[in-house]
């Protein structure tokens, strides 16, 4: 449950990877963002995949930066596959390399400013127009859709509500020595 933010596309052409990445890098510097690169040999076979512990093993080609743009927002992922493709990093270590076809990539932005969830629309936008006119994005907070910052409080405000109510549902459950996690369903 929350509110987040799905894209996937492709680079206009290929060759823009670098001017891509390095254009991010600088908005990034100049909004005191944080980032990372992963400049991965993009000719190399894709040999990843998550061990038992969770860990990523092997080899991913993919090029381009992590952005995390408030600690309270997941990072904003732009890693690209050879032929320009967006890449989700999880889904590529899936079934031992093998990425589910159409994946998207996300940014869940609950818990964060509503400003961040609107700049990473206003950035993504500006993406779209630039470097990925094909870029799908998927708004759980309707805000890419609608540019409404009424309609994406509204989102926040109820999901906001129902974690609550959950979590005092959760909090009031007494739990004792003998239970099970059957026995503590049912209460």
């Amino acid at each position: 449950m929350g509110i987040t933010i799905h894209y996937k596309g492709k680079l206009n052409k290929p060759d823009l990877l670098n001017t891509f990445c390095d254009e991010i890098k600088d908005i990034a510097k100049d909004m005191n963002w944080s980032f990372n690169t992963i400049n991965n040999d993009l000719n190399k076979p894709n040999s990843s995949y998550m061990d038992e512990n969770g860990h990523i093993k092997g080899h991913i080609p993919l090029k381009g930066l992590n952005v995390i743009i408030h600690p309270k927002a997941e990072s904003l992922s732009f890693l690209f596959d050879k032929n320009g493709n967006l890449r989700n990093l999880l889904m590529m270590t899936y079934k031992n390399g093998k990425e589910l076809e159409g994946s998207y990539i996300f940014i869940k932005t609950q818990f964060a400013p509503i400003e961040i969830h609107i700049t990473i629309v206003k950035l993504l936008e500006y993406i779209k127009k630039k470097y990925i006119s094909n870029l799908e994005v998927i708004d759980e907070g309707n805000y890419w859709e609608t540019r409404d910052k009424k309609i994406l409080e509204e989102k926040l405000s109820f999901i906001n509500k129902k974690i609550n109510h959950l979590s005092n549902i959760i909090s009031e459950i007494k739990v004792g020595d003998a239970d099970t996690p059957e026995t503590i369903l049912r209460k």
